[in-house]
C-alpha cells in the first residue's frame, strides 16, 4: 500500500474505554489497507484510556485529549472536524474490525462513485468477545450492485426500524465536512446517527456490503440501557416523523409503507406498556394498548412473526392486569422483553 491509494481517516470517539480500546485500535492498525490515519478524540476520560493508547507506538495514531466532556454526539462532531483524506469512518472504541474491512469499503466506494457512503453487516459479541448474534440487511431489501437510494432505505426503516450499523459506516470526507457538519444531538439525542444516514441519502446513494466486517459489542451496560424502563416513544419516531413532515418524502410512500409505520409504532407502545407494568403503572399500560385486539393488530399478527409476538405480548399485559396478577407476571414480562432485544 502506498500514497497512490486514497487516504482513509479513522476517527475513534472515546470515553472511559480502557477495557476495550487497545483491542479496537489494534484491529484498526492491522487492516490490510495501510494508507490510513487514526484520530482518537477523548471526551475527558477519567480512566487509563489515554495512557493505553499512548503506549501503542504507531505514527498513524494521533491523540486529541479534551478536558471538557461534551457528550457522545458532541464528540462525534469533534470527529467530523478532524476528518481528512478521501474517506472517513467513525469507529467505536469497543468494537473489533476485521482485517479487510477498510480495503473492501474503499474498493466499493472507488467502484461505485455514485455512493456517498457504505456500511456492512456485523457479528454481535458480548463483554468478553463471545459471538451472540449477527446483524444483517433486512430481508426483501436487495440491489444488483449493493447501492440503495433514499426511498428504498426509508421504506425499509418504516418496516424494520433502524437497521444501520453506525460504527460500520465509511463516508466520503467532503460529505461529512461540507454537508453533514454536525450530528444533530440537540434534536435527536442518541438517535442522531439515523438522521445522519437519512441526510446523506437525500443527496447521495448509500452502499451496503453483504459481509460481516466487524464485531459489534453489546456490553451488559449497553443492554441495560436498551431495556431500561422507558415509557416515552422511542427516538426513532421523532426522527421518522421529522422526515415525514417533508412532503417530498411522503410522496414516495404508499399505503403499505404507512401501514408498516403504524405496526412499528404499535410494537413500541406494547414494549412501553410492559415497562409501565414493571414500574407498577398497570392502568397506564392498558390505556397505551387499547387497540391491541383491533382488526389491524390481528392482521399484523397474521402477516409477520413480529406482529404475532406484538399481539401476544400486548394480550398478555391486558390479561395480567385484568385479573389482577400483573405483579406475579412481572418476571415473565421482563424475560419476554429481554428475548425481543437479543
Amino acid at each position: 500500500m502506498n500514497n497512490d491509494f486514497p487516504l482513509v481517516c479513522i476517527c475513534i470517539p472515546t470515553y472511559n474505554a480502557a477495557g476495550t480500546v487497545r483491542e479496537t485500535l489494534e484491529s484498526i492498525l492491522a487492516q490490510t489497507y495501510s494508507n490510513l490515519v487514526v484520530h482518537l478524540s477523548d471526551n475527558a476520560s477519567t480512566d487509563e484510556t489515554i495512557e493505553i493508547v499512548a503506549a501503542i507506538s504507531d505514527p498513524r495514531v494521533h491523540i486529541h485529549r479534551h478536558d471538557v466532556n461534551v457528550g457522545g454526539e458532541g464528540n462525534f462532531n469533534r470527529c467530523i472536524q478532524l476528518a481528512e483524506g478521501k474517506y472517513t469512518a467513525i469507529f467505536h472504541a469497543d468494537d473489533i474490525y476485521e482485517p479487510d474491512m477498510v480495503a473492501k469499503q474503499v474498493a466499493f466506494l472507488e467502484e461505485n462513485t455514485e455512493a456517498g457512503a457504505v456500511f456492512s453487516e456485523a457479528y454481535l459479541i458480548d463483554d468478553v468477545g463471545t459471538t451472540i448474534g449477527e446483524i444483517r440487511l433486512p430481508q426483501g431489501l436487495a440491489s444488483p450492485n449493493g447501492v440503495y437510494d433514499f426511498a428504498a432505505m426509508f421504506k425499509s426503516v418504516l418496516r424494520h426500524s433502524n437497521f444501520f450499523i453506525c460504527p460500520s459506516f465509511m463516508v466520503k470526507t467532503q460529505i461529512y465536512r461540507q454537508e453533514i457538519k454536525v450530528w444533530r444531538g440537540d434534536m435527536f439525542g442518541s438517535g442522531a446517527d439515523l438522521d445522519v444516514w437519512l441526510r446523506i441519502l437525500q443527496n447521495h446513494q448509500i452502499g451496503h456490503l453483504p459481509y460481516k466486517l466487524m464485531r459489534y459489542r453489546i456490553s451488559s451496560n449497553q443492554f441495560s440501557a436498551r431495556v431500561r424502563l422507558e415509557t416515552a416513544p422511542a427516538v426513532l419516531f421523532k426522527i421518522v416523523d421529522y422526515y415525514l413532515e417533508q412532503e417530498e418524502n411522503r410522496m414516495i410512500l404508499n399505503y403499505v409503507d404507512f401501514r408498516n409505520y403504524k405496526w412499528l409504532e404499535r410494537r413500541d407502545r406494547v414494549m412501553r406498556s410492559v415497562n409501565l407494568v414493571l414500574t407498577d403503572r398497570p392502568k397506564e399500560a392498558v390505556a397505551l394498548i387499547n387497540d391491541i385486539f383491533s382488526r389491524d393488530a390481528i392482521w399484523a399478527a397474521l402477516k409477520s412473526g413480529r406482529g404475532l409476538f406484538t399481539l401476544f405480548l400486548g394480550a398478555y399485559v391486558r390479561l395480567m392486569v385484568s385479573i389482577g396478577l400483573y405483579k406475579v407476571g412481572k418476571i415473565s414480562l421482563a424475560y419476554m422483553k429481554k428475548v425481543t432485544h437479543k
